[in-house]
C-alpha cells in the first residue's frame, strides 16, 4: 500500500472491529483523514497515544481501498493542560467535534489546521476559553464559505450603524431599516458587531486580549450557535455540557433559552 506522512490532530475516535479503532484526524497536508488503527484496544499499544482525541502528532499512514491505516507516529503535543481542566476540555472537545463534522476528507485546509492548533494551544492557558472557541468557529465558517455577513447589512449591503439584529435565514447582521418580521431575530449591539468582526479576522492567539462584556458574550454565543445550526445543520453532542459550563461561568443560559 502507498504510504504518506501527515502532521495531524486527532479529533474523534470510535471502536471498530475488535481491538481496532477508527480515528478522525485533521491534518495540515490533507485536511480530514479517517484511518483505522490496529490493536489500540490491547495493553501497550504503540498507536493508542496517537489516536487519543486532542493530540498533535506526526503520523505515517497507508492508503487503503476504503479507509487508510495508521502505521506509526510520534506525539508532538498531547495538550495535557486541556485534560486537567474540564472547562477547557469541554470547549476543546466542541472545537474538535465541529471540525470533524464540518469538513470533508481529502480537502487540504492549512489555514484551518493552523487555527485549530492555535486554538488548542490558547485553550491551555486562556482564562476565557469561550472567546477562543467563538473565534475559531467564526473562522471555520468563513473558510467554508458560510460565515455570517459582519461588515455590512446582509440584506441591503449598507454600512452597519445603530441597533442591529441577526437572522440565520438572511445570513448575517441586518440594519434597523431591514429588520425582518420573522421570529427568532437576535438583537445585536454595535459593540458586539465590532467584537464579532475581530473574532472572525484576528489571529487566534490575539483573541485573549479582547474585552467582552457579559451582554456581548450572550449575543455572540447565541449568534454563533444559531448560525452553525442553520448553515451547517450541526448540533453538537457537547452542547449540553457547554451550556452547563456557560451557565456556571456567566449568565448565558437564560438568554439562550429565550432565543
Amino acid at each position: 500500500m502507498r504510504t504518506y506522512s501527515a502532521t495531524a490532530i486527532s479529533l474523534v475516535v470510535h471502536k471498530y472491529r475488535g481491538t481496532r479503532r477508527l480515528a478522525v484526524f485533521f491534518s495540515r497536508e490533507r485536511g480530514k483523514v479517517e484511518a483505522v488503527a490496529r490493536g489500540v484496544g490491547k495493553p501497550g499499544s504503540k498507536l493508542a497515544s496517537l489516536v487519543e482525541p486532542l493530540t498533535l502528532s506526526k503520523l505515517s499512514l497507508a492508503k487503503g481501498r476504503e479507509l487508510d491505516h495508521l502505521t506509526e507516529g510520534e506525539v508532538v503535543n498531547p495538550f495535557y493542560g486541556l485534560r486537567s481542566d474540564m472547562r477547557r476540555f469541554g470547549y476543546a472537545s466542541y472545537i474538535a467535534e465541529l471540525t470533524a463534522r464540518a469538513t470533508e476528507p481529502g480537502l487540504p485546509m492549512p489555514r484551518l489546521f493552523d487555527a485549530l492548533q492555535a486554538s488548542l494551544e490558547a485553550l491551555e492557558d486562556e482564562a476565557t476559553p469561550e472567546i477562543i472557541t467563538w473565534g475559531f468557529a467564526l473562522q471555520l465558517l468563513e473558510q467554508l464559505g458560510v460565515g455570517p455577513v459582519l461588515e455590512q447589512c446582509a440584506n441591503c449591503g449598507r454600512s452597519l450603524t445603530g441597533q442591529l439584529c441577526y437572522s440565520p435565514s438572511v445570513g448575517g447582521l441586518i440594519c434597523a431599516d431591514c429588520r425582518p418580521g420573522e421570529s427568532g431575530v437576535l438583537d445585536i449591539s454595535g459593540m458586539t458587531a465590532g467584537l464579532l468582526r475581530c473574532m472572525a479576522t484576528f489571529p487566534i492567539d490575539r483573541l485573549a486580549r479582547l474585552s467582552c462584556p457579559p451582554t456581548s458574550r450572550e449575543e455572540i454565543s447565541q449568534l454563533v450557535r444559531r448560525h452553525i445550526e442553520y448553515h451547517l445543520d450541526f448540533t453538537s453532542k457537547s452542547e449540553r455540557f457547554l451550556r452547563e459550563i456557560e451557565a456556571s461561568d456567566n449568565p448565558l443560559q437564560d438568554g439562550d433559552e429565550q432565543g
